[in-house]
């Protein structure tokens, strides 16, 4: 990967689907969340730990870079799960040729973009292609590729993803050289969610992707150093969910804009009128619609949800670098909760003051996770406490039907309220 992050294995899922993308963020600044930087602790603390052979507690309170970040005890159960995952895995497998952590691959000659170079100037350099897979295993002649995904926003999975099989097909390419290799399959970890997913291919379907790949990386890498027209733009940029979701560019897509306020207009008469009565009545719509419409309705929220966070998100950067943007300011909300400046200095303080400890001190009980782990070593007081931890069932959520988890049947959790009960 370049420090542009051009064709970059992460964003495939946005440069496969809407090829434009890459121009669109060409000239948008590069931000890293402090959820991004999160994660990159996270995978710091795994390759030590990989590479050391240690258990990511043995690292609590200690820093994880030069920036003074700490590992806590909830990073370090999170990390210890994946390592736990992957180490498993790798038990149940005999003959391991290959175990590797964040292994840096190059993909640019995989690519074959030669031809658009030709198109464009001779003179033009191809800027290179990398990528970096968290872990990597090759036994019994299965490649493996697993991923850690430490944030908490979106549930991934492993079917068909883009950016692992960028890393597997450029893994099977310098691999292939020295043994034969007849399965590949990637893996998808994300403890924080506590969902693992994985998928498996043969090599002759990954050669099938291969072609698919440099089909649209051509694409994307032609727009990106060219342009488009605007006869081109209906084919360049494609709005959806997916590649919209962390694209740099939305809140300046002209395509994204006009497809959110078609979707949202088609419930309006018209936008410049008085908008409460027209909700009213576009929720009395909405209840009349039958569920294949209201459906497609539903597939779009969060394509617009994303869409509108993007545009505030613009608003406020502007109006913070001193931009008008007209009918709109920024002003200071009321001020947050109050808090100790040092807390030592506050302990000090109130003790001068010769309040008791229980004035002082406000005492709770640890919780099931703390207590767990104080005691995972003596099985009979681990079974002791089991008995009288308890956890609230998981609320009924709305994903899509390819998802794999099991459907709950309303019918078997729900008494019909309409029937009279039969004495």
């Amino acid at each position: 990967m370049t420090s542009h992050a051009i064709l970059s294995p992460s964003g495939a899922s946005r440069w496969f689907e809407c090829p434009g993308s890459l121009w669109m963020c060409k000239d948008e600044p590069d931000t890293v969340s402090e959820y991004a930087k999160e994660g990159t602790f996270a995978h710091i603390l795994a390759e030590y730990c990989f590479k050391f052979n240690k258990r990511a507690e043995d690292s609590i309170g200690k820093k994880v870079n030069v920036s003074g970040t700490v590992v806590d005890e909830d990073m370090a159960s999170y990390v210890q799960s994946y390592i736990d995952t992957v180490n498993g895995i790798k038990d149940t497998m005999s003959d391991c040729i290959v175990f590797d952590v964040e292994q840096k691959f190059e993909f640019t000659d995989l690519l074959d973009l030669s031809t658009d170079v030709n198109l464009i100037g001779l003179d033009y350099t191809i800027e290179r292609a990398y990528g970096t897979a968290d872990a990597i295993i090759l036994c019994d002649g299965e490649l493996q590729i697993h991923d850690l995904k430490y944030g908490m926003g979106v549930r991934v999975d492993a079917e068909n993803n883009k950016q692992l099989l960028i890393y597997a097909l450029a893994a099977y390419s310098y691999y292939n050289l020295i043994c034969d290799i007849n399965k590949i399959s990637v893996h998808i970890h994300q403890p924080r969610l506590d969902h693992y997913s994985s998928f498996s291919l043969t090599p002759e379907e990954l050669q099938e992707f291969k072609l698919l790949l440099k089909d649209r990386a051509s694409k994307a890498y032609s727009y990106y150093v060219k342009g488009f027209t605007d006869d081109e733009k209906s084919i360049a940029l494609v709005p959806g969910c997916v590649q919209c979701r962390f694209c740099k560019a939305s809140a300046n897509c002209p395509a994204l804009a006009e497809h959110v306020i078609k979707t949202v207009s088609d419930d309006f008469t018209n936008l410049d009128d008085d908008i409460n009565n027209q909700i009213e009545n576009a929720e009395t719509q909405l209840s009349l619609l039958p569920n294949g419409e209201l459906a497609n309705k539903f597939k779009a929220l969060d394509m617009i949800e994303s869409w509108c966070k993007s545009v505030r998100t613009k608003v406020h950067d502007e109006l913070s670098q001193g931009n008008k943007v007209p009918g709109f300011k920024l002003v200071i909300v009321r001020a947050g909760n109050r808090a100790w400046s040092s807390v030592e200095e506050a302990e000090k303080t109130l003790k001068s003051f010769r309040l008791k400890q229980d004035e002082m001190y406000i005492h709770k009980l640890i919780s099931p996770t703390q207590a767990t782990k104080l005691i995972k070593d003596n099985p009979r007081r681990l079974s002791r406490l089991n008995e009288i931890i308890t956890r609230p069932e998981g609320k009924p959520t709305i994903v899509p039907e390819t998802d794999k988890r099991s459907a709950i049947s309303p019918a078997d959790d729900f008494i019909d309220l309409t029937k009279e009960e039969v004495n």
